[in-house]
């Protein structure tokens, strides 16, 4: 065998190497991936609680409050970076305001963040492609502090109204924000600015 075979079959055989060290890599971190999104589905999964008990105990990890009349907790969301409650009447009236209560890290965009509560609730609502026009903003005081309170109303897809109040607020474990939709015909601001006053 001459030199050039010689030098060729080296290469053949560092070529073939380093194939098997590439594939070998590209298996390990198809395997990590697999095991990083299998763990994070379960973490998502097991941070998604829909008896009272649990919604309870996660709002009141966000704030206190006094629940307006009819109302319970319902269900919980953890997604790491935010915690989300929904609370709603406990009758089957469909129309009847939806009160949302969220926590989210520091760092956190605001309006990131409401973004996504609010398309975690159409996601949960059925209802869709709302649009939304700022109506009134007033002053509330809410744990202790002067705080903007934001009312929208607008319509979803089907052209159902809606009316929506927004406002954050220091909570007990970092910034809280307040979501209330509903239609605009079952609207209470007596027994919505109650609650409100009631946060502690």
């Amino acid at each position: 065998m001459n030199t050039n075979e010689q030098g060729s079959n080296k290469n053949n055989k560092w070529m073939w190497i380093g194939l098997g060290a590439a594939a070998l890599l590209c298996c390990c971190a198809v395997i990590v991936a697999v095991l990083v999104f299998r763990q994070m589905g379960k973490t998502i999964q097991e941070g998604v609680k829909t008896d009272p008990a649990s919604a309870s105990k996660a709002a009141h990890e966000i704030v206190d409050y006094t629940l307006p009349e009819g109302y319970q907790e319902q269900m919980t969301m953890n997604f790491m970076i935010y915690t989300f409650v929904m609370i709603t009447p406990t009758s089957n009236a469909t129309n009847e305001p939806i009160i949302m209560l969220a926590q989210f890290q520091a760092g956190v965009d605001e309006k990131q963040m409401e973004q996504q509560i609010r398309q975690s609730f159409e996601q949960q609502s059925g209802r869709r492609g709302m649009t939304l026009e700022l109506k009134e903003v007033k002053q509330m005081t809410i744990r202790g502090e002067e705080r903007q309170v934001a009312i929208y109303e607008g319509t979803d897809s089907n052209g159902t109204s809606m009316r929506q109040l927004v406002t954050s607020f220091p909570g007990k474990n970092g910034t809280a924000m307040l979501i209330v939709m509903g239609s605009p015909s079952n609207w209470d601001d007596d027994k919505i600015d109650k609650f409100i006053e009631s946060i502690q």
